[in-house]
């Protein structure tokens, strides 16, 4: 359909409006507000039925009133390009979902070989203390290595990692 510009307007300002929930004495309300005048309601039932010709500052005035880029009211194209943004930021979000739940696993196959590798250290240190209590320290881990674990521990448990909990607390 190859409407003229105003038909197109008028058409577009019905939408919005009605799209908003805004009536057409609203609309005319905040539209005389703005141009600082009167604007009657019945103009925009007449721009609307197209048997009045809308003015360059009454069409810019409309958008401004409803909260619309011009554009919205004046292009069939606007519509179309942005439901095609809205479909491609769509895409874009499943695509980071996908990405955040492969994450989220990766950090939970972390999570669990950590506690594992720590439960295997403590069965470790209980079995170096039965068979040679002098030497079960040379079994240690290097201490940034283990307070890393620990502290990473404490995160996965939920424990509180605040410093208050520490030797001479």
């Amino acid at each position: 359909m190859n409407s003229l510009p105003g038909d197109l307007f008028a058409r577009r300002l019905r939408q919005e409006r009605e799209r908003l929930g805004v009536s057409q004495a609203e609309l005319a309300r905040r539209m005389a507000a703005l141009l600082g005048t009167n604007f009657d309601s019945t103009a925009i039932t007449r721009i609307e039925q197209q048997t009045r010709a809308v003015r360059l500052d009454e069409a810019v005035t409309a958008a401004e009133a409803l909260g619309v880029p011009l554009v919205t009211l004046i292009s069939d194209n606007y519509a179309r390009e942005n439901e095609a943004e809205i479909q491609n930021q769509l895409a874009e979000l499943a695509l980071a979902e996908q990405e955040w739940e492969r994450l989220r696993q990766k950090i939970h196959r972390i999570t669990q070989i950590i506690q594992q590798l720590s439960a295997e250290r403590e069965a470790f240190r209980a079995h170096a203390l039965d068979v040679n209590p002098e030497t079960a320290g040379d079994y240690e881990l290097d201490p940034e290595i283990e307070a890393a674990l620990d502290a990473r521990l404490r995160d996965v448990r939920g424990e509180s990692t605040g410093e208050a909990a520490g030797p001479g607390a």
